[in-house]
């Protein structure tokens, strides 16, 4: 039988654990055949706290556990019975396949991708930005050069009256 994406709803907060038990519900129920694969829809974000960069991955979309697998009454009442699983999207009792091109554009998403675009740099040489996190926060200061491949900005700052270049995150910086 072919398999097909199914999205679950689940109580936000919930995602993980309700994947976790359907993996295992899997195993113990010898169900392997019938289910390819759970995603939680995430993906690596860049924070910045404390002056320091950190990756954390981020659901970008809360409240839902997708499922690839054939479409069985016995699969669905037991994912149904999970604590914390409010239902099956879809038509009333019945739960209604996604789109493939839905799930292909999510999958997507959640891909880190090498060749994919960092974000436009939008300053240039001479703009006045307020730097808001790291050690130099609430300066303000020139930006004086753009590295668009790093996502970085050499700043100049006045410390203590002397003008001084400083190399910042494009996040730890925003427009005056």
């Amino acid at each position: 039988m072919d398999k097909k994406w199914f999205a679950i709803h689940t109580y936000s907060g919930y995602e993980n654990k309700i994947k976790t038990t359907i993996e295992h519900m899997v195993q113990v129920e010898h169900l392997r055949e019938k289910v390819a694969q759970v995603v939680i829809p995430s993906r690596k974000f860049v924070e910045i706290k404390n002056g320091k960069k950190h990756e954390v991955m981020k659901n970008i979309m809360p409240g839902y556990v997708l499922i690839e697998m054939e479409e069985d009454a016995e699969i669905f009442a037991l994912v149904q019975k999970i604590p914390g699983v409010s239902a099956f999207l879809g038509e009333g009792d019945h739960p209604t396949p996604l789109p493939t091109s839905e799930v292909a554009n999510v999958l997507d998403t959640m891909e880190e991708k090498s060749d994919r675009k960092l974000a436009t740099i939008n300053y240039r040489v001479g703009d006045q930005v307020k730097v808001i996190e790291g050690p130099f926060a609430n300066f303000l200061g020139t930006v004086e050069q753009v590295e668009q491949d790093k996502g970085k900005l050499k700043v100049m700052v006045s410390i203590f009256g002397r003008p001084t270049s400083v190399e910042l995150d494009v996040l730890q910086v925003e427009n005056v």
